[in-house]
């Protein structure tokens, strides 16, 4: 194989893999900006950094399934539940520059079905989830102090997690198969 056709077949590789890589890669509606390059793009409509999303029965899993979300499952006639809202809406505000948290909440008297699932033992209960997974459930005092070290904990767990394992996206193959066809071409060139 001439060195000619080696160089195309690799410009060939190149052009087809940055196509394929641009038309993967273009974003589609709107999107948050996000500073932290592991987590997902969110929908401006599913959740605003600072303010607490609503889930229903409808939105839930569909909403849940790609992002890091902590979630206050709640039942409206639960004292503690009603004490807690305005601690639960504060905590949203403190962690409004960490634009790739959703604080989210489902009423659970109108979702018992995806409330008992998580097996929930008291009210209000706290759960954070990643890409739709239950990570960890929050045990501890419901007092803002308490749960911002829990957040700061996830947070620190989850960028350690993911900062080796996502690289940005670099396409390798078509170099190694140039350097194989390169390879080769040598090799018969060799014998020939």
């Amino acid at each position: 194989m001439s060195t000619f056709w080696c160089i195309y077949f690799l410009f060939s590789l190149l052009i087809w893999s940055a196509k394929s890589y641009k038309s993967q890669s273009e974003p589609s509606g709107n999107v948050t900006i996000i500073t932290n390059l592991s987590a997902k793009p969110r929908s401006v409509d599913q959740c605003t950094p600072g303010t607490v999303l609503k889930l229903r029965v409808d939105n839930f899993f569909e909403i849940t399934k790609d992002g890091t979300f902590f979630i206050k499952f709640y039942e409206p006639n639960c004292m503690g539940c009603h004490d807690f809202e305005t601690t639960w809406t504060d905590l949203a505000k403190s962690f409004k520059s960490k634009e790739n948290i959703c604080f989210a909440e489902l009423n659970c008297k109108f979702a018992k079905t995806i409330c008992n699932d998580y097996e929930l033992r008291y009210e209000p209960n706290l759960i954070w989830l990643e890409n739709g997974e239950e990570v960890q459930q929050y045990d501890g005092d419901l007092t803002s102090p308490a749960i911002k070290i829990f957040v700061r904990e996830m947070i620190k767990r989850n960028n350690t997690n993911k900062s080796a394992a996502e690289r940005p996206y670099f396409h390798t193959k078509p170099i190694i198969l140039f350097g194989w066809f390169l390879f080769a071409g040598d090799v018969i060139s060799y014998f020939a």
